[in-house]
């Protein structure tokens, strides 16, 4: 198992629940289980990759680092996305775009990681824990940026411009809450488990074209001429 992931399923639990800290207002009207699913999610990242068909003991090695090394790289781009959101109007400003990038650059990290691992092993499981493994590890490396960012920024003018630009005010008005730091740790909160849900349905569908497409390519280029 890669060591690093269950270390930042640690951080990002710490940092989850650091946010019932600074905003134990949040952990009302749903927000205790918002945490949950938080909470559950980074567990379950640790679970996934040590018990069953992820598991080292199953899983080849090379495999495992060419997915993690993916996804790693896909997180720290994201997560710098969203450090950048806060320190440049420029990037705040177009962050509606930039989302868009981000979840093409999830599709195409996933892809990858197949790709490569499929050519790598000629084998279409070894395509498919390469692409869970890019998602995984890409939420792992992303989400302690998007609490981090907030929880140091909590006090700074850029927030208001992110939340601006973002559309934070127009969803709070919409929620009925009186708090809107408690309705931004929320809402992180829930990131913190769809994320994950998304990058592996993202990881599950593309991945799997991805390595059947190699593996058709690979078989063509392998087969012997008609005579």
């Amino acid at each position: 198992m890669i060591r690093w992931i269950p270390a930042l399923a640690v951080l990002g639990i710490v940092l989850a629940i650091l946010g019932a800290v600074l905003f134990p207002a949040a952990l009302g009207g749903g927000g205790l289980l918002a945490l949950g699913g938080a909470i559950v999610a980074q567990a379950a990242c640790v679970l996934l990759t040590r018990i069953g068909p992820l598991s080292p003991r199953r899983a080849d090695p090379v495999v495992i680092r060419i997915g993690a090394v993916t996804g790693a790289v896909t997180g720290l781009l994201y997560g710098g996305e969203i450090v950048s959101e806060y320190v440049s109007s420029a990037v705040t400003d177009a962050s509606v775009a930039l989302g868009w990038a981000i979840v093409g650059t999830l599709v195409v990290s996933s892809m990858v990681a197949a790709a490569v691992a499929t050519v790598r092993l000629r084998s279409i499981r070894a395509g498919l824990t390469a692409a869970a493994y890019a998602a995984i590890a890409e939420y792992l490396v992303w989400y302690p940026f998007v609490l981090g960012a907030y929880y140091a920024m909590r006090h700074s003018a850029s927030l208001e411009r992110v939340w601006r630009a973002e559309g934070t005010y127009l969803d709070f008005a919409r929620s009925g809450m009186s708090d809107i730091r408690a309705f931004v740790m929320q809402d992180f909160w829930g990131a913190g488990f769809f994320h994950l849900v998304a990058g592996l349905i993202i990881a599950g569908l593309f991945g799997t074209f991805a390595t059947l497409a190699t593996r058709v390519a690979q078989r063509l280029l392998t087969s012997p001429a008609a005579p």
